[in-house]
């Protein structure tokens, strides 16, 4: 995922953060779960930073959405179970508010975020994945 790609996704995140009136962190991974941007905007909480960037490393590692993740931690098997506990000290959390971003290879990264209700923080990142290659 180039640099230009990941700006472009945050900033389609922050218009639909700001059309819904949301303070909400923004990260943008790559498909190994690296960081390539992140935006704490003002006014959000400092923990949303951690966790959008959590959520969408789980989203990355994993290639699915997150409000799938947190369906599959609900209902967890032994398996998910010790996926989660060996990932929990390397930024994995699998709850809704971030979205896989695919390309004709496969998984191009993710689009995490954190500071409005589960929903929105998906639907926000849904408009973020949605400018990828635009």
């Amino acid at each position: 995922m180039k640099t230009e790609d990941a700006r472009r996704m945050l900033e389609a995140a922050r218009a639909k953060a700001t059309e819904i009136g949301k303070p909400v962190a923004v990260a943008v991974l790559d498909a190994s779960g690296a960081l390539v941007v992140l935006e704490r905007f003002d006014d959000a909480p400092p923990h949303t930073a951690v966790v959008a960037e959590g959520k969408g490393a789980a989203s990355a590692f994993t290639g699915r959405d997150s409000g799938a993740l947190a369906a599959m931690a609900q209902n967890a098997t032994p398996v998910f179970n010790a996926i989660v506990a060996r990932m929990q000290g390397q930024r994995f959390v699998p709850h809704q508010g971030a979205v896989a971003v695919r390309d004709q290879n496969g998984i191009a990264g993710a689009v995490g975020v954190s500071g409005a209700t589960s929903d929105e923080d998906e639907a926000i990142a849904r408009a973020g994945a949605a400018a990828y290659g635009a």
